[in-house]
């Protein structure tokens, strides 16, 4: 099965009339998606464009143009609040913008970053005009990523240490050419993972949210030392919790556990998959492995069954190991 590069809707003022371009953007991105009011201080002079590629779990959103104000009363619409009901902003430009919501009042400059609550009324004006990424997070990754994100919204990331500013420089090497060139289901399932990883360090950096319990430096620590073991051993077809266990010298039940509380969701097993299926993309992509049969890399991965490789790698990534081999490296002739 070929994958579909994403879709990438575009909404611009550059086919409008000058006189009219301040009109056409407040309707159509004020009546139409749920702002009440909409303001810019170069009503004359307009101009706006918003990029959106929806990746399914994350969307990215791209605006640049006139400085601009948005009221809103009512959840967001530019995608739906049920199923995105948090957006991260990375202001990108110099000068500075300034927000309201649940109460907060925040001033964001160039590489800070602030969650909005898709349900809650906003306030956000951009002074020195518009340039900044607004990234979409879907319910699934917000549950799984960030429990109390309710809890930080409205409250400025700043840009300019820690894991906001790696986050940063991270969302600032994408571009929308970059985006849509992601066909795999598995990798944009990685790409929105990496995102709300780094955000969930950067929240926790900030205090921002509550560190359970449960979750222990212990834990954490052993989660750490647990994913680079698999990333040393997935190629082994017997890998099992019980080995890794004793290679960390704690119960079978005290691995299942650590991955439990700091896994973020993600078990031993899964944990396996994703490091054999990273393994099986790079081989496929590289032209050493051009005349490489299929089955051949299935055993370099650790599986024991081809075909099985076969249908794990086509459900996350979409299609079969072949198709993904042939169009990385159009010369090759793999069997599958």
């Amino acid at each position: 099965m070929d994958a579909k590069a994403p879709a990438v809707l575009r909404i611009d003022t550059d086919a409008v009339p000058a006189r009219d371009k301040f009109a056409f953007w407040a309707e159509e991105m004020g009546a139409k998606r749920g702002f009440v009011t909409y303001d810019s201080p170069e009503r004359d002079t307009f101009h706006q464009e918003l990029s959106v590629v929806d990746l399914n779990g994350v969307v990215f959103m791209r605006t640049r143009g006139s400085p601009l104000e948005i009221y809103r009363t009512l959840p967001a619409q530019i995608q739906n609040a049920d199923e995105y009901p948090f957006h991260l902003l990375l202001k990108l430009n110099n000068g500075f913008s300034t927000s309201e919501q649940q109460g907060r009042s925040a001033t964001i400059g160039v590489n800070d970053m602030l969650i909005i609550d898709s349900n809650e009324a906003m306030r956000l004006c951009s002074h020195h005009g518009t340039d900044a990424w607004i990234i979409g997070l879907s319910r699934a990754l917000v549950k799984r990523w960030l429990p109390d994100a309710r809890n930080a919204s409205a409250v400025v990331l700043r840009g300019d240490n820690g894991w906001t500013r790696m986050l940063a420089s991270y969302l600032r090497a994408m571009s929308l050419e970059h985006l849509k060139g992601i066909t795999s289901p598995f990798e944009r399932e990685m790409l929105g993972e990496h995102v709300l990883s780094m955000l969930s360090m950067a929240l926790a950096q900030n205090k921002l949210v509550h560190d359970p319990e449960w979750v222990s430096a212990r834990d954490r620590a052993l989660h750490s030392r647990m994913r680079l073991w698999i990333r040393d051993h997935y190629a082994d077809p017997e890998i099992s919790a019980a080995k890794l266990a004793a290679d960390t010298n704690v119960s079978v039940r005290y691995v299942h556990k650590a991955f439990a509380s700091a896994g973020q969701g993600t078990t031993f097993l899964d944990a396996v998959r994703h490091e054999r299926m990273a393994a099986a993309m790079r081989m496929l992509r590289t032209s050493r492995f051009s005349s490489t049969h299929i089955s051949q890399i299935a055993y370099s991965c650790g599986f024991t069954d081809p075909a099985y490789f076969g249908l794990v790698f086509r459900k996350y990534h979409g299609f079969a190991p072949g198709a993904f081999a042939k169009m990385h490296c159009p010369d090759q002739d793999p069997e599958e």
